[in-house]
């Protein structure tokens, strides 16, 4: 009987052994989601399913610079040996922001976390951050299904500036100055090369500038167009919204709508919800009426908004790309609204040397053959 009682004990310690030895398991993650991305930044979502043995005591993302040469299917593997950015423990949804990358750069990033019995890492993803163009300012938007959005227009300005609605923007880039004199010239100088427009600014039928009118900055001096001595750098004007849109084609570019160049003008993610672009006092950011002193001034000569943007009051109105309605607001477009489908005027922003000071909501609108000594426009990239 004792010979069966050591046999059944010596068959049961191992089984004992293995009981009381702790069980080891790694938290589970999914695989990490790129859900938006700057020039310097990159949103990521993905989810911690369980914990593992022990509670997690600290979570998430790590991430490399992507060293595999050429468009190699080969993964990169970062660790907490890497960057990485902390937050504490706990499993479900996880969504961080990256930041201080580099622009125009590609990185492999995932999610980690980490219980008592040590790391887990999420498969890693691919980010490639945009280039910054020269002269342009990134517009953070909003990401797609969220509900967010920003509140265009104004409840105590003109009739044409109400309902106040909700637009959702894509991220883009707007020019952080307004086009001078110098731009323009280089682009009508490469349509005279090509033989396509003529000394007084017309190609085809189209005025692109008013070369004849006394107030522009430019000349024709035989040989190309150059900039009258001291207005370089200041707005190119006399130049029509078909000159306007003809400059954006030539580049590639584009001019804003008028609710992008509102969320510009306003700051964006980042507003301080001043009346003008960048300030409650609009000499301090703009040039009108009280301060200009009856002309254009050298762009960018004042205080910058919340983005870095320049001139997104005053010094001249600027080109949109919408079509102008009065009552467009009513129709609540909400998803990168781009104006009625025709109309006879187009949409103008932000104010001149000529007016008293207008806010960041305020519309105007001229044909788009018009071309005016206070009307330029600058770029959507």
């Amino acid at each position: 009987m004792k010979r069966l009682q050591y046999f059944i004990l010596a068959a049961l310690l191992p089984c004992m052994f293995i009981a009381c030895k702790k069980q080891v398991e790694l938290p589970q993650l999914s695989k990490a989601t790129l859900k938006g991305v700057g020039p310097t930044f990159a949103d990521l979502q993905g989810r911690i399913y369980v914990d593992g043995s022990s509670p997690i005591i600290q979570r998430g993302a790590c991430w490399e610079l992507k060293t595999i040469a050429g468009d190699s299917k080969e993964v990169q593997f970062p660790t907490l040996e890497d960057d990485t950015l902390h937050v504490e423990g706990g499993t479900g949804f996880i969504a961080l922001r990256i930041v201080h990358l580099q622009p125009d750069t590609a990185y492999f990033a995932r999610f980690f976390a980490v219980n008592g019995d040590g790391v887990q890492y999420s498969y890693p993803v691919l980010v490639r951050t945009p280039a910054l163009p020269a002269g342009a300012v990134f517009v953070e938007g909003f990401l797609d299904g969220t509900g967010d959005g920003f509140s265009m227009g104004s409840y105590t300005g003109a009739t044409d500036e109400a309902p106040v609605h909700t637009v959702v923007l894509p991220n883009h880039f707007i020019g952080e100055k307004e086009i001078t004199n110098t731009d323009y010239c280089r682009f009508l100088n490469a349509l005279d090369s090509a033989g396509q427009i003529s000394m007084d600014g017309t190609v085809g039928s189209l005025k692109y500038i008013d070369m004849e009118d006394e107030d522009v900055q430019i000349v024709y001096n035989g040989d190309k167009f150059i900039a009258k001595s001291g207005f370089e750098q200041h707005p190119a004007v006399e130049v029509s919204w078909y000159g306007a849109k003809a400059y954006c084609n030539w580049y590639g570019l584009r001019l804003p709508t008028e609710a992008s160049w509102e969320f510009a003008a306003r700051g964006g993610l980042i507003s301080n919800q001043f009346m003008y672009a960048g300030s409650d006092v609009p000499t301090e950011v703009g040039w009108f009426s009280d301060n200009a002193g009856g002309e254009t001034h050298v762009v960018g000569g004042l205080a910058a908004n919340e983005l870095g943007i320049y001139d997104m009051n005053g010094n001249v109105w600027e080109w949109c790309e919408d079509w102008y309605a009065g009552d467009y607001y009513a129709g609540n477009f909400t998803t990168d609204p781009t104006g009625p489908s025709a109309g006879t005027t187009k949409v103008l922003r932000g104010g001149s040397f000529m007016e008293t000071a207008v806010t960041t909501t305020a519309r105007f609108a001229l044909t788009p053959e018009a071309t005016e000594a206070h009307v330029g426009f600058r770029v959507r990239y």
